[in-house]
């Protein structure tokens, strides 16, 4: 059937080629039954779905909390970069304290204070950080006038997925890069 033949024109009753419309058959030749889908095939096609959904929620869950950890982790790592930048430019101590639940980043510049609060429930409402070091001040980082701030690692931990950041001596910072292979958040160990 050509597309000439599948087009047909409406009638204009008054005889006048205005208003005259081009209008298309639909399924020229099909009965009413043979139109559409069956219930049967439409709950087949519905219960398809649903198993489908169900086998990538739990991946997809899975993906946000490993996310939600990354981005824990590099935040985290800006503020301690920013820090040691700032002490060196403006030779001060310039401190992140770690407190249950947040820590405080200190960006005030020279004379001017300025806290900024970062809630580990902005990530994810499982994150947990843990720092550990050889400092006095277990809860505090302090970047010194010359940058450095001593050998520290901290753990960023939400359902099983885990970051580690590492602080060497001249207060480098750096993300573990092979921190999806390590443990869960029980047992981390040191970057490779």
């Amino acid at each position: 059937m050509t597309i000439k033949e599948k087009m047909r024109m409406n009638r204009n009753l008054s005889g006048s080629n205005q208003g005259r419309q081009a209008g298309v058959f639909c399924g020229a030749g099909l009965t009413g039954k043979q139109r559409g889908f069956t219930l049967i095939e439409v709950i087949i096609v519905m219960a398809i779905m649903a198993i489908i959904a169900v086998i990538a929620i739990p991946s997809f869950s899975a993906n946000i909390e490993k996310q939600s950890v990354r981005n824990a982790a590099q935040t985290l790592l800006s503020h301690m970069k920013q820090a040691r930048v700032r002490a060196l430019a403006e030779n001060r101590v310039v401190s992140i304290k770690f407190a249950v639940g947040s820590y405080v980043f200190d960006a005030g510049t020279t004379g001017v204070e300025k806290k900024v609060t970062v809630q580990y429930s902005e990530f994810s409402k499982n994150l947990s950080i843990t720092k550990k070091n050889s400092s006095a001040k277990p809860n505090t980082m302090n970047f010194r006038s010359r940058g450095t701030v001593g050998n520290t690692t901290v753990d960023f931990c939400s359902s099983g997925f885990t970051k580690r950041i590492t602080i060497n001596k001249i207060g480098r910072a750096r993300l573990c890069l092979a921190s999806d292979t390590l443990p869960p958040c029980s047992d981390p160990h040191l970057c490779p």
